[in-house]
């Protein structure tokens, strides 16, 4: 072992040599390491230079939104876009230094970075710095309030009498002054965008897309572009790229990799964040739906959606009809997701009641707070409005909560910073059920201001006709900043709010964009008409067509549009084009007439007309259109017999043959989204709806501005709508799509249409007077068979006598039983017929005020399914045991008039008492359950109805028509409603 070898004693040689060598072997070994390792070094260096590609230091502006902003450590916008295609073009990896213009600037000036975009060529700048050519021009414009617009700025001198926001220390400041031009300035873009809304300024000058950006994005929708600024050639601003004039080789880099974008990207570049924030302007797919969601979909009931009938422009109700950006947003998703929607519309505090209590499903307009997340789920919002001060007090400003002490201040009942204001003011906060009562009470001096969102304050403060009303500021509280808008849905609904937050995401900008101009969009005011101002592609376009637009049209679509005996164009599409050509000096469509639709896209194909004014977008049509912003949208209905139940959901529809239009954009959808419908496919809406009458279809698919006019055309009262279907349609104008110049144009076009001219479009078309003609062929050919059943009894009465008294008998329960209901004891529809005349009759002369009131059981078919048809049977007769309780003085008659459906025929001596007697028959139905092996069973009604005096000559037809009409609202309305027509106003 070694430990047991032992060296001699003295030095040995060896030792001694090895010594001595060591630390020499040592420091050789050493250098030989650390020239490797250099060696080492110097090649990884090399490597690494050669695979990583340059990187330069750039310079951009952190609040100049849409071109350039910080987002977390992220920047984005349109020039940075634009900076990460050129640097992927030329290999150069950019590092981006973010900051105010001054601190970038005087870095660049300094050395400490290599480039700085977004710069202006300025002859002072030129000494020190080259200057790419540039990438993007902005314009400087005068900004207005359309609330209160200007006249068109032509000059400077215009604006002398008014108050001219502008940037603090903007180049063109002391210019506006020497100009004697009244110049108040602002430190932040969004505080000069805020003033004008508020009103604190008459007008703004900044730049345009900036601009814009920042009032869309705050949601003043009200502000708009006067005109391109007069500020002689300092007007357009210019962005480039810039290096110190040390860097020539950079900048020629630099310049040659800018003039090798394609020219179509920036212009798409510049689109997609000067219009839609960056996003995708179209949507690229539809929804994409697991099986999973999908199945969950297929068993979803109807749903009741809760909806605010006083928050305009969000939603409100108009003459019976929900409407609003809310109630657009709904009928979207409806459409992308297939669910039903049933609009209930009431007051906040109610609907808030409902919808804790869970007697609705969804809840619209409503925002997150902690306190509601244990009783709703929310989807994401749909859109955010600023909530701000309205005041008489012209000089009152609300910076901050304690500036709101000891002021009169009014809110919305339940609102969601109504606590939090009270918590702070607990003796100052007056609440109100309803938006318009805020108002009043500013107006008549109760309170000292008004909470509200800004959009619905506008709307009342227009509709009030309120003209001394300022906007103090905007309410900031801590952690209520704004106020968003979501759907709220009951907890089972989870995985619903899932689907509709990815059909929330599903919906393009440019449908976004169309739902906000329509609600929210600048309203033009007489003498201050929206201009359309024309690039040069579209100057050149015109210019070529010698500004004449051939168009082609569906030529058998009345009201929407058509082509008439003269070969002419009428309809909606015929006003909306008149009205466009007087948005554009010499401007002039020239309508093609053809025979068909499909000879109308064949003759767009060919080029023979370049666009149609009037169309659905569907996939069928996209290789050889281009389809604009939606302008209208169209509800879709179901068509059957009077007889026909009304359908809770289209599955009631499953197995039974429904026509549908050949041409019809529906038709695909429906056979993709519900595979059980059986649609045939028939020539034209009138040959649908005969065919229905005839028995041959159960019923007809159709628009309903369509279906309702050939039906009043064709008297064809035994026909009525049996509900409305979950898919609407939304019309754009279509052009070809060789010409997307035209599309841009016919966008602009649309876009500087006001609510008001849209409104007269559809007003002019579709508010069309009642006219019923009667048919007495069926009615001389019963009273002939009356007749010779008459005289055969007379003339066997008369021979066998001593029959006399058991025929007599019999005869009297032969003519009970044809006008009685055998299940439910009431009068049948025979008996409905023989008593209307003569009831009439008798209420004209007696000075009376008549009712017919249709009632229908809500959701009987339920009960026959879930319970059988015994089961029903006993809910038929207990509603007519309702109805004979409630109404029982000896001029009400009842009927059933088959199924589920009753009529009221009663008369008063005025009209309120009569729906007092509706309503209280409505409320005990609703309070009485019926028994079902031994459980409550619930069950309410809902109740159309047509009261009014009575003429000389009336028309059971057209008395049942609008009682149905009526009925139909009441069940669009949410069921459980009534809905009363005034007869005096119908006339």
């Amino acid at each position: 072992m070694i430990s047991n070898l032992k060296a001699p004693c003295g030095h040995s040689p060896l030792r001694h040599s090895f010594s001595l060598t060591m630390p020499l072997l040592l420091f050789w070994v050493i250098s030989l390491l650390i020239q490797s390792a250099q060696a080492s070094t110097d090649h990884s260096k090399a490597t690494v230079q050669t695979k990583t590609p340059e990187s330069l230091t750039v310079g951009v502006v952190a609040d100049n939104e849409p071109y350039s902003s910080i987002e977390g450590r992220t920047a984005k916008g349109f020039s940075v876009d634009v900076l990460n295609k050129l640097g992927k073009t030329l290999g150069i990896r950019f590092d981006y230094r973010v900051g105010s213009w001054p601190d970038i600037y005087a870095a660049f000036r300094r050395g400490d970075l290599d480039i700085i975009d977004e710069i202006s060529w300025r002859e002072d700048r030129a000494k020190n710095i080259l200057f790419t050519s540039a990438y993007h021009l902005r314009q400087t414009v005068v900004m207005q309030n359309c609330v209160q617009p200007l006249p068109t700025v032509k000059t400077l001198d215009q604006l002398k009498p008014y108050r001219v926001g502008i940037m603090r220390d903007i180049y063109y400041r002391d210019y506006l002054v020497e100009q004697g031009i009244n110049v108040i300035e602002y430190d932040l873009l969004p505080n000069l965008v805020q003033a004008l809304a508020f009103g604190w300024v008459d007008t703004i000058i900044g730049p345009e897309i900036t601009l814009k950006y920042m009032a869309r994005r705050e949601g003043f929708f009200q502000l708009e572009v006067n005109t391109l600024a007069p500020l002689k050639g300092m007007e357009i601003e210019d962005f480039r790229l810039g290096t110190l004039k040390d860097k020539p080789e950079l900048f020629k880099k630099l310049q040659a990799g800018l003039q090798s974008l394609p020219a179509g990207w920036l212009q798409e570049l510049n689109e997609r964040w000067m219009q839609y924030d960056g996003q995708s302007t179209l949507r690229q797919e539809p929804i994409q739906l697991t099986r999973k969601q999908q199945d969950y979909l297929d068993r979803l009931p109807p749903l009741r959606v809760g909806l605010m009938r006083d928050y305009a422009p969000f939603s409100f109700s108009d003459n019976g009809k929900v409407q609003g950006l809310s109630v657009d947003i709904l009928y979207r998703l409806q459409d992308l997701t297939g669910v039903e929607f049933i609009p209930v519309v009431d007051q906040w505090s109610n609907l808030f009641q409902l919808f804790k209590r869970g007697e609705l499903d969804l809840i619209a307009n409503i925002s997150d707070m902690p306190e509601r997340r244990a009783f709703t789920r929310f989807t994401q919002p749909y859109h955010r409005i600023p909530n701000v001060a309205f005041t008489r007090n012209a000089n009152f400003r609300l910076n901050k909560a304690s500036d709101l002490s000891g002021l009169r201040i009014a809110v919305g009942h339940g609102v969601f910073y109504e606590a939090a204001v009270r918590k702070l003011f607990p003796d100052q906060v007056i609440s109100y059920t309803e938006q318009a009562s805020m108002f009043k009470a500013l107006m008549e001096n109760q309170v000292d201001l008004v909470l509200a969102a800004l959009p619905n304050g506008n709307h009342w403060i227009r509709e009030l006709g309120m003209t001394d009303v300022w906007i103090a500021g905007e309410l900031r509280l801590p952690g209520l900043i704004g106020e968003d808008l979501r759907l709220g849905l009951q907890p089972e609904l989870q995985p619903l709010t899932e689907i509709l937050d990815q059909a929330l995401d599903d919906i393009s900008q440019i449908e976004k964009r169309a739902i906000e101009n329509r609600w929210l969009g600048a309203k033009a005011t007489s003498g201050n008409e929206t201009r359309v101002i024309l690039s040069q592609k579209e100057q050149d376009l015109l210019d070529h067509w010698d500004y004449t637009i051939t168009y082609c049209v569906h030529p058998d679509r009345y009201p929407l549009e058509n082509k008439n005996r003269e070969n002419r164009h009428d309809g909606m599409s015929a006003s909306l084009l008149t009205i466009l050509q007087q948005k554009l000096d010499n401007l002039r469509f020239e309508f093609l007439p053809t025979g068909s639709w499909q000879d109308s896209l064949t003759a767009i194909k060919n080029g023979d007309c370049v666009m149609t004014p009037m169309v659905v977008p569907s996939q069928g049509l996209q290789q050889n259109l281009l389809f604009s912003n939606s302008w209208y949208n169209a509800s879709n209905v179901i068509l059957g017999t009077l007889g026909s139940p009304f359908i809770d959901s289209i599955n009631d529809l499953s197995d039974k043959r429904i026509g549908i239009g050949r041409d019809s954009n529906l038709q695909p959808i429906l056979q993709q989204r519900y595979p059980q419908l059986k649609l045939i496919p028939v020539d034209s809406t009138l040959s649908g709806i005969q065919q229905v009458r005839e028995h041959k279809l159960y019923g007809f698919i159709g628009g309903l501005a369509e279906t309702s006019h050939l039906l009043q055309q064709e008297s064809l009262g035994d026909i009525r709508v049996l509900g409305r279907l979950p898919v609407d349609s939304n019309f754009s104008t279509a052009v070809h799509h060789q010409y997307p110049q035209l599309l841009t144009l016919m966008n602009k076009l649309l876009s500087s249409l006001s609510s008001a001219e849209l409104d007269q479009i559809e007003n002019n078309w579709l508010s069309i007077k009642l006219e019923q003609k009667t048919d007495y062929t069926r009615l001389w050919q019963l009273a002939a068979a009356f007749s010779l059943l008459f005289l055969a009894l007379f003339y066997w009465n008369r021979k066998l006598g001593s029959l006399n008294q058991q025929l007599q008998k019999a005869n009297e329960q032969l003519a009970h039983l044809s006008v009685t209901d055998q299940l439910t004891d009431l009068g049948n529809r025979n008996y409905l017929s023989q008593t209307f005349e003569a009831y009439m009759a008798r209420c004209h002369r007696d000075n009376q005020v008549v009712a017919v009131a249709m009632i229908d059981a809500d959701h009987f078919k339920r009960i026959n399914d879930n319970y059988g048809h015994d089961a029903g049977d006993r809910c038929l007769q207990a509603l007519a045991q309702q109805m004979r309780t409630q109404f029982n003085q000896s001029d009400d008659h009842l009927i059933r008039f088959g199924g589920e459906e009753f009529i009221i025929l009663t008369s008063d001596s005025c009209t309120e008492r009569l729906e007092a007697r509706l309503q209280t028959l409505r409320l005990a139905i609703a309070d009485h359950p019926i028994l079902q092996q031994q459980r409550p069973l619930h069950i309410t009604v809902s109740i159309g109805a047509m009261a009014g005096p009575v003429g000389d000559s009336e028309q059971l037809d057209l008395w049942l028509k609008e009682a149905d009409h009526a009925l139909y609202q009441a069940k669009n309305n949410g069921r459980n409603q009534l809905v009363i027509y005034d007869r005096a106003a119908l006339v």
